[in-house]
């Protein structure tokens, strides 16, 4: 794939090999940001990992980045360690998703095992990782959607979250649907009465 756009990929190479060709790859103005998490393997899964995410500084040829990403596997000289397809990525979901933050897997339909936390992964810069965190937490769909459904959980109505700010007004008719859904789901509701009164 001929890309421009961010990538993220699954590597089986050594932390420091991988971390050394991502800084090769931005000192040669290849790629200009990247940030990367090593996984241990999952119930569903054979090996131990690392996901990575990069940005390339121009237009990019991901077989180039894997045939670079080639290692000597040391414990097995047949074979060579590397990455498998890149993908295109965006760094919200891959920050979050790297991290198997609960909320977002949630968010998701999807569960995990072993969860990360922010301080594990490796980066090119802690500034520009940093925003990438804070966005992905406080500004994101994800961070956005997570914020309404919060507050209708703290029993908040639909009209003080959309005057506090925390929905858009395009929003109040969807939230006070899921409101009563949410109330007819086990319980009576008579819109504010008592009894057949």
């Amino acid at each position: 794939m001929r890309t421009s756009k961010p990538i993220s990929t699954i590597s089986y190479n050594s932390i420091p090999f991988l971390e050394s060709k991502l800084e090769e790859f931005t000192r040669n103005h290849v790629i200009s940001a990247w940030f990367f998490v090593k996984h241990r393997a999952e119930k569903d899964e054979r090996k131990d990992h690392i996901h990575v995410y990069a940005v390339p500084n121009k237009m990019v040829d991901t077989m180039a980045l894997q045939e670079a990403l080639r290692e000597l596997d040391p414990e097995n000289p047949q074979k060579t360690l590397g990455c498998i397809d890149f993908c295109s990525s965006n760094p919200d979901d891959a920050s979050l998703y790297f991290a198997h933050n609960e909320e977002y897997l949630a968010w998701k339909g999807e569960t995990r095992e072993y969860h990360y936390g922010f301080d594990e992964f490796y980066y090119s810069d802690a500034d520009w990782f940093e925003d990438v965190v804070f966005h992905a937490l406080h500004s994101s769909d994800f961070a956005q959607k997570s914020k309404v459904i919060r507050a209708l959980r703290d029993g908040m109505s639909p009209a003080d979250i959309v005057m506090s700010g925390i929905a858009p007004l395009q929003m109040a008719t969807a939230l006070r649907s899921l409101t009563l859904m949410a109330r007819e789901d086990g319980e009576v509701y008579r819109n504010g009465r008592h009894g057949h009164d």
